[in-house]
Order: structure tokens, then sequence, then C-alpha cells
């Protein structure tokens, strides 16, 4: 072999790689550290996925607690919001309320100062009608007798 090792140059790097691909050929130290290569290389790109994907979680994870406290955010400045809201309206009510109250209250007072107006004009008619009836009829002076029923019966009467 020497003879032919001197009559033909080899290069040494060209017959590793040819020694890989030979067919039919029994393993040598070559493949197997080419099957360690692969494996490494094997190994080596899954890590790498492996990686890759938890960086992704890790992103993923870190873009949603972002979009979380966003939202947490937006609901505590509506509940705000609403709380403002919440007293003004309560501000309002009392307000509505306490002058319903005034109204209420001069309504019941202007009803009843109807009522006496209502009493002095059914007097003040009685007492026209009284002095019309004594002009008329040329009646005594004294009508206290007249007056306490007779009077809003003849005055009933008469309307």
């Amino acid at each position: 072999m020497q003879a032919f090792d001197r009559t033909i140059p080899i290069n040494t790097s060209v017959l590793e790689q040819e020694s890989n691909f030979t067919f039919g050929s029994a393993p040598n130290s070559n493949d197997t550290s080419l099957e360690t290569t692969e494996q490494e290389n094997t190994l080596t790109a899954e890590y790498s996925r492996r990686l890759r994907r938890m960086k992704s979680n890790r992103e993923s994870a870190r873009r949603s607690r972002i979009r979380k406290r966003i939202h947490l955010e937006e609901l505590r400045i509506e509940l705000d919001q609403l709380q403002a809201q919440k007293h003004d309206l309560r501000t309002q009510l009392g307000s509505v309320l306490s002058r319903s109250s005034l109204v209420r209250q001069e309504n019941k007072r202007l009803q009843i100062e109807a009522l006496l107006f209502k009493k002095r004009l059914d007097e003040a008619q009685t007492l026209l009608l009284i002095n019309r009836l004594q002009r008329v009829n040329n009646v005594p002076q004294n009508f206290q007798a007249f007056r306490r029923g007779q009077v809003s019966a003849l005055a009933s009467l008469i309307v």
C-alpha cells in the first residue's frame, strides 16, 4: 500500500468526505462521529426550537399581562367615572326630592288657602244675598237666626 500511496497523492480531507458516503462498507470511527454530530445537531435544533418556544411563550405572557393591566386600568377609570356619576345623580335626586317636598307643602298651603277663600267668598255671597233680600223685602235688621242655616239653604236655591 505504501507504493500506491507514493504514486497518487492523497488528500486526506477528500478521503474523509468520501468515506462518509460509501455504501456497503463496515462502519468506521468516522461514521460514529457523523452520527454523533447529527444527534448533536438534532439536539441543538430541538433545543433551539424549545428556546424559541419558551421565548415566544414568555413574550406572549408579557403581552397578556400588559393587556390585562391596561384592561384593569380602563375598568378602574370607568369605575371612577361611574362613582362620580352616581354621586352627581344622588345630589340631583336629593335636590329634586327637596324641591318636590317644598312644592307639595306649597300645594297643601295653597289648597288650604283656596278653601279659606272659597269659604270667605261663600260668606260674602251670602251677605250680599241677605243685603239684597233686606232691600227687597224690608226684612228686620236682626238676622242671627236666619243666618245660621237658612241663608245657605236660601242661597243654594237662588244659585
